[in-house]
């Protein structure tokens, strides 16, 4: 790998770890891309459009270093599923999934690339394996905490009951009562009832 492309593996990633996320990249026939923030999704895994086409992983370039390694290996590991049993062979977070991002999250968690609290919350998050880290609220309360803007963040759970808010798509909502993991929330914008993310960012109005 080019020097260059090392100083931007530096950017975005743990330094502790850039010398694994090259080799794992080295090893693979994969293009890589930072793209805007996309509200959706933190990264994703492209299979090629055509019959000699090259996968595409991409990320969202916001992410702070910790995410951004679990993000990463997260793609890989659609990768590596897809490379073995093709598109429709698998499901998408399935067994096989699990295991090879299990296999590939591995060796990066040593407290010289994690801080304490995140290797613990991963520890546990390797145990009942969501489809989305951002499906584990433990994990990501504690990843949220090593975001660059983290002082300037709201998120649902930390607003009163019965606060107005609006998120980032522009609707506004007053939040109702907890169901789970989500809050049952009235949408001012359109009527319409919505549940949403504990940890969904949010502006009080």
């Amino acid at each position: 790998m080019k020097a260059e492309e090392l100083e931007l593996l530096k950017r975005y990633f743990p330094e502790a770890s850039v010398t694994m996320v090259a080799q794992i990249y080295e090893q693979r026939r994969f293009m890589l891309h930072f793209k805007r923030p996309r509200s959706s999704k933190l990264g994703d895994f492209r299979p090629p459009r055509t019959k000699n086409g090259i996968c595409t992983i991409t990320l969202n370039f916001d992410l702070n270093p910790y995410q951004m390694l679990i993000t990463y290996v997260h793609e890989v590991a659609h990768y590596d599923v897809y490379q073995q049993y093709g598109s429709r062979s698998v499901q998408p977070h399935g067994t096989e999934w699990q295991n090879q991002f299990t296999t590939l999250l591995l060796p990066f968690m040593t407290e010289a690339i994690f801080p304490k609290d995140i290797l613990t919350a991963l520890q546990k998050h390797l145990h009942h394996i969501k489809a989305s880290s951002t499906a584990d609220q433990n994990l990501q309360r504690v990843l949220k905490h090593y975001d660059k803007h983290v002082e300037t963040i709201t998120t649902v759970e930390s607003l009163p009951d019965g606060a107005r808010f609006v998120l980032k798509n522009g609707l506004v909502f007053q939040k109702g009562e907890k169901q789970r993991t989500r809050y049952k929330c009235y949408c001012e914008s359109n009527g319409r009832w919505y549940f949403v993310s504990a940890l969904a960012e949010a502006k009080a109005l």
